[in-house]
C-alpha cells in the first residue's frame, strides 16, 4: 500500500491556486491498526481529513497519535469532515492495483495559519479518534479568505505479492 496527498491553497474569491505541495505519507501504526479491524469486521472508516503545525518527521515506531496543534497558530477547526461521495476507486490492471481517491477541503475561515502537516482520521464520536496517516510539507500561509483542498491517492496492490 502507498499514497500520494497533493494540497492546493487557493483563493476563494477567485479561485487562483496560491499554493500546491506534493509528497508521500506514512502510515502510522494505529492506521495499520484501523485496516486491520476492519478487515475482521470492526473499527470505523475513515471520517476526516486534519491538518496541523508540526513538520517533525515520524518516530521510529510510527506510534503517532495526533496531528500537532501548537497553541494559537491556527485559528478555526481543523478538521474537515469527508463526505461519502468524496471517496473514489478505480482499479489499474495494467499496475495491478486498486486506487483509492479522497478529497477533502478546509473552509476560508478553518485552520488560519501556518499548516504543515496533514492527516486522514477515523472518528467515533468527540473524542474517540484514529490517525490512519501522516504527511508533512513545506509551510503554506491560509488565510480567512482560502480554502485547502486535500487529494490523496491510496493504492493497494493486489495479485501475487511475494514480493511485498
Amino acid at each position: 500500500m502507498r499514497a500520494t496527498v497533493i494540497l492546493e491553497l487557493t483563493d476563494r474569491r477567485s479561485g487562483a491556486l496560491l499554493a500546491r505541495r506534493r509528497a508521500k505519507n506514512a502510515v502510522m501504526q494505529g492506521g495499520a491498526g484501523l485496516i486491520a479491524a476492519l478487515l475482521s469486521g470492526q473499527g470505523s472508516p475513515i471520517t476526516h481529513m486534519g491538518v496541523g503545525t508540526s513538520d517533525e518527521p515520524e518516530p521510529e515506531t510510527f506510534d503517532r497519535t495526533a496531528l500537532t496543534l501548537a497553541d494559537g497558530v491556527l485559528a478555526g477547526a481543523t478538521e474537515a469532515a469527508i463526505a461519502a461521495e468524496n471517496f473514489t476507486t478505480e482499479i489499474d490492471e495494467t499496475r495491478r492495483v486498486v486506487k483509492l481517491r479522497v478529497r477533502a477541503t478546509l473552509s476560508d475561515e478553518a485552520a488560519v495559519g501556518e499548516v504543515r502537516e496533514a492527516g486522514l482520521i477515523a472518528r467515533t464520536g468527540e473524542t474517540d479518534m484514529v490517525l490512519y496517516n501522516r504527511v508533512t510539507f513545506d509551510p503554506i500561509t491560509k488565510g480567512d479568505d482560502h480554502e485547502l483542498t486535500l487529494f490523496w491517492e491510496v493504492s493497494f496492490p493486489y495479485g501475487d505479492l511475494q514480493w511485498f
